[in-house]
């Protein structure tokens, strides 16, 4: 997704650095009595190259403990201070949900060390995690079909990758929501809990993507009574990551290993084809920029394929699935193009009425 990180002004480069020595200072103190040192310094506060929804650092820490130099490498990951592309970010739920997925499945993630509600401390909710070694393909603008280690990488390379991604899915998807006891997680306490996806996205379409409830969004408002009459209600109720893009995924330097899978401020219960439609359509869209898949990039039934092998589980209802991912990236897309439009950027209406997922999603409708 983009980001709408907030940034300072063009120019206002004093200001930044500014801002950065506070932040940084103010992160040092909150840092001290958890790690049991008396004074802790933080460096290098920056956000990563890749842009995400959420305000994300990268930083360093140092303390001595005992006589001891201790260091961190870690990353800062904090709600947006201005409005973000969705309505709320609980970020004490992203931490939750980390540590549970780390200590329950084989799926792999961060390890989160510490979160922090209130807001007074750094302006928003935040948490703090360990750093992963490793990089996330570029998801948008060149897109990692286009440039960067995806596109340098060989075709047996690039389906290995893919084929690492669809087994952390799938163990992410065998562990059972209820062992794991995720406080907070969307749908575990809901009579029907495989519901909360769509429960969410209707919210959002309605309540946020509308300035008003009546008011008519073509394409979007058909795809959600889709939505709505289509719903599979055998579907397999699982962990769901939400976000499931390569984008959001850290690769190891030279294996290219899963080193792990970012981003869960999307994660909920629901049904696991909605993660792999996910990952599809979001290829789909690095695809368009490029013209064509790289060589290695699985095919959709290639996909179902390697999803069903690693999982054991039979792709039932993925018209659905893949309805579903576009209805969704899409709406946000367009929330996006209509917040640009509302602070004066040049927008053409194309970009919100004819955008690649509002094409996809035609036909997938067969409108």
């Amino acid at each position: 997704m983009s980001a709408w990180t907030p940034r300072p002004a063009r120019g206002d480069k004093t200001s930044a650095v500014r801002d950065v020595a506070e932040r940084s200072r103010r992160l040092a103190a909150w840092l001290a009595p958890r790690v049991g040192a008396r004074e802790v310094a933080v460096h290098g506060l920056a956000a990563p190259g890749a842009g995400a929804s959420s305000d994300t650092q990268l930083f360093r820490a140092h303390w001595m403990r005992d006589g001891s130099a201790h260091e961190l490498d870690a990353v800062l990951r904090a709600a947006p201070s201005e409005e973000g592309p969705f309505p709320s970010y609980d970020m004490a739920l992203q931490f939750h949900v980390m540590d549970g997925v780390r200590r329950h499945t084989q799926c792999p993630v961060p390890e989160v060390l510490w979160h922090e509600q209130d807001a007074s401390v750094l302006g928003t909710p935040f948490l703090v995690m360990r750093r992963v070694v490793g990089e996330a393909p570029l998801d948008f603008r060149p897109s990692y079909q286009v440039a960067g280690f995806y596109r340098d990488a060989s075709p047996s390379l690039r389906r290995a990758m893919w084929q690492g991604v669809i087994d952390a899915l799938a163990a992410l998807h065998r562990a059972s929501w209820r062992e794991v006891a995720i406080p907070g997680l969307p749908g575990s306490a809901d009579a029907d809990p495989g519901g909360a996806p769509l429960a969410y996205w209707r919210d959002y379409h309605v309540s946020w993507l509308k300035d008003d409830p009546a008011e008519r969004v073509p394409v979007f408002d058909e795809a959600l009574v889709y939505l709505e009459r289509e719903r599979p209600r055998a579907a397999r109720t699982t962990l769901v990551w939400g976000d499931a893009k390569l984008g959001n995924v850290m690769f190891a330097p030279h294996s290219r290993d899963v080193a792990a899978l970012v981003d869960w401020e999307m994660a909920t219960l629901g049904d696991p084809e909605l993660d792999l439609a996910s990952l599809l359509v979001s290829d789909r869209r690095a695809q368009s920029e490029a013209g064509s898949a790289l060589e290695g990039t699985p095919s959709e039934a290639e996909l179902v394929a390697m999803y069903e092998a690693a999982s054991g589980e039979r792709v039932r209802a993925f018209h659905y699935a893949k309805v579903f991912a576009t209805f969704w990236r899409g709406a946000v897309q367009t929330k996006y193009m209509r917040r640009m439009r509302a602070q004066g950027a040049d927008i053409p209406e194309s970009l919100i009425t004819d955008s690649l997922p509002v094409r996809a999603l035609r036909e997938l409708l067969g409108l």
